[in-house]
Parts: structure tokens; sequence; C-alpha cells
């Protein structure tokens, strides 16, 4: 972040000392003995290979999305500072943003449930008590950024569904909609949406002329958002170029099997119960506590449609609910495909549980939903103080008997 306006062939050349002086760090500290797959001590070849792979790594030519270059303002204060000073601020800034996603959830969960204590504690607590979202959020990347950008514009959106469709927040969900897909390219789930709210909402209440204006705008906020984000403008290159090379026919048949082929629960750990950047498992029985949950959670979204469809829904703030579940279950599903569209494009399986965090709100408000609607309206808040006893001792569980024992040797 801090060589913007640097030549490509200093760019080439910082790049090169960093992975080395990176390389030689690990090796210093023994990271490769320690690792989940390669649990052996490093001889010196391995040492030497190590140091050749990171002088040889190209420097990604993809460039970073602008909002990314805001970290380099923070940098800048301590550019000259001890090196281990600037990996612990920058990493302080890392750790702002997520307090930050962890507010905008609170804010959800208000929206969303303002009645009801359960759902209104529920979606936040979620987003503090996932271990792999707190270790992932606590680095230094690009997901970061892009997930607190994509929790404002969810806000946003059911905030304009809630607050008796007032368009100025249709006006905060384009911008930070933009500045998600901007910040990465999985961000762009949000913009399908975006334009659809519009489009519907603005051809059910506007008249005529009003309601071809909202189609214009809803086309133009997608185009926008295309054109402003260079990553999104890349994808869609790649995508040309594989299909002027393999055609339709073999991407239609690449992408549905490459993205079911290990199956929703490896898909399910992933996201749940994989920890360090994919590498650390928790154990299996924390994995079938959470699915078993997961499980209750569909069972309550079938409930709550039945209860829909039948007309037993009374109250306004179901209704509304309602209406925010399907708007939750389109987003994931549009992000499941551009993930999968992706691995299919890069030839390699990026279908992994840390992509979908840049819609943890959506995730973790559709389980509230389902959860929410089984259990009666006097147990409340006695669950509430079941589940945050439970995510309490998993959070803690997999800290002291996985992330502690496998990040500092000494702990075993």
């Amino acid at each position: 972040p801090l060589l913007p306006h640097a030549s490509h062939q200093d760019k080439d050349a910082a790049w090169r000392d960093l992975q080395t002086e990176m390389a030689a760090s690990m090796i210093q500290l023994r990271f490769w003995d320690y690792t989940m797959f390669e649990q052996a001590t490093q001889n010196a070849q391995d040492e030497r290979a190590r140091l050749e792979a990171a002088v040889m790594t190209r420097r990604p030519a993809a460039p970073r999305a602008p909002v990314y270059y805001l970290l380099s303002a923070a940098l800048s204060l301590v550019q000259h500072q001890d090196i281990v000073l600037q990996l612990y601020w920058a990493r302080l800034w890392s750790i702002l943003v997520n307090v930050g996603v962890v507010c905008l959830a609170i804010l959800v969960g208000r929206v969303l449930f303002y009645n009801d204590p359960f759902g209104r504690w529920m979606v936040p607590l979620l987003v503090v008590f996932h271990p792999q979202h707190t270790f992932i959020m606590s680095g230094i990347n690009d997901g970061s950024i892009a997930e607190l950008f994509a929790s404002a514009a969810v806000l946003a959106m059911i905030a304009f569904i809630f607050r008796e469709l007032r368009w100025r927040w249709l006006i905060f969900a384009a911008v930070f909609t933009g500045l998600a897909t901007a910040a990465k390219p999985p961000a762009a789930f949000l913009v399908p949406v975006l334009g659809g709210i519009v489009v519907l909402y603005g051809w059910r209440r506007l008249p005529t002329l009003w309601r071809w204006i909202s189609v214009v705008f809803g086309l133009t906020v997608i185009a926008v958002v295309v054109l402003t984000a260079p990553r999104v403008s890349n994808e869609i290159r790649l995508l040309e170029t594989y299909l002027n090379q393999k055609g339709w026919d073999a991407f239609l048949v690449s992408v549905l099997p490459d993205a079911s082929s290990r199956g929703f629960l490896w898909a399910f750990r992933s996201w749940w119960a994989t920890l360090g950047w994919e590498s650390l498992p928790a154990t299996d029985e924390w994995v079938w506590a959470l699915l078993a949950l997961t499980g209750i959670a569909g069972i309550g979204w079938v409930k709550f449609a039945w209860y829909y469809l039948n007309n037993k829904v009374k109250n306004r703030e179901d209704t509304l609910i309602w209406q925010a579940f399907w708007m939750f279950a389109l987003m994931l599903v549009i992000l499941g495909l551009l993930v999968a569209f992706k691995g299919v494009l890069e030839d390699k399986d990026v279908f992994l549980g840390r992509y979908f965090f840049v819609a943890i709100s959506p995730t973790v408000g559709l389980l509230v939903m389902g959860w929410r609607a089984l259990i009666p309206v006097s147990w409340r808040h006695e669950a509430l103080a079941a589940f945050t006893v439970f995510l309490f001792l998993f959070d803690t569980a997999v800290l002291l008997t996985h992330v502690l024992p496998f990040f500092y040797p000494l702990w075993r």
C-alpha cells in the first residue's frame, strides 16, 4: 500500500524483498515445523527451496482496490519505525475494522428484530463468537474492508424496507455497495440485489414515468459499480477470455459440479470450524453440534414459510422479516454462484468458507430467523442465555485447544 506510485520495476523489487524477508522470518521462527499438513522438521534443503521460491514469486498483477490504499495513510505514520511496530500498527487498524463490523451487526439486529431481544442480540453475538471470522478479521487484507462496506450496504437495504421505504437509504446502499465491490469482487453479490430492490419497489409505488426512471436508475447502479471497480472488470474480461477459448458448454458443464463436488458438510465446516485460513480444523464434536443448530434453523425456515404462505403471520414486523429473509437468501445464492464461477475461470478450488464472510450479516440473519421461528416468545430470554453460553464455550474451547497450541507451540 505504500508504493502506489512507484514504477513497476521498483514494485517488483520491493515485492521480492518482502517475500524473501517473510520466508527468512518464517524459517527462523520454525513456522513450517508446526503446520497442519507438514509436521516435519525442515532441513537445509527445504529452507533453501523456500527462499528460492520466495524470490521467484511474481507480484500479483490484479490492481488493488482504491479503498485498500486507505491503509497506506495509516501506515505512513509509522513508515520509518521498527518493523514490529509497523506490523502491530497495521493489525490495530484491521481490528478496528472488525469492531466496526460488530457495531454494524448490532444495528442490523436492532432493525430486523426491534421488539425481540433474542433476535436483536443473537445477530452480533454470532459475529463476535465466530472463531474463524475473528481470526481472519485480525489479519491485514482487503477482505476486512470489503466486509465492513458490505455490512453497511446490507444495513441500508434492510433499513429501506423497515423504515417506510425512505429513498435516502437506497443512496447509502448504492454508495456502500460500490465501495464493497471495489474492495473485493465477491461483494458484487450486492449489486443485483440492490438493483432488484430499486426496480421492484419503484415499479410498485411510483407513477408510470418514475417507474421507468427507477428501472434506469437500477441499471445505472449496476453499470457504475462494474465500470468503477477495476477488479470486477478484470473478472469480466477473464470470463470473456474463457468463453472465447472453451465456450459456454464447457463453462456450464464445469460450474455446477465444481461448486458441489465437496458437498454441503464440507462447505459448512469450512465456514464454521476450519480456522487459520482453512488449515486448522476444530474437532468433529463441535462440527456436529453446530450442524445440528444449523439444521434446527432450517426447520425454522420451513415453519416460518408455512405460516406466511397460510396467512398466519398477522403482525407487520414478521411480514418485513419475511421480505428480509428472501433478500438474504438471494444474496447467499448469488455469492455462491460468483465463487463457483471464479473457481471455474481460475481452474482451482476457491469454494472456501472465508469467501462468504463478506456476507456475514445475511448469513447470521438467516440463522437467527430460523431459530426465532421455533422458540416460543416466553422462552426467548432463556434461549438467548443458552446460546450465549454455548457460543462462549465454543470460542473458548477453540482458542485453548486449537489456536494457541497451533500458533504457540510452547502452549502444548
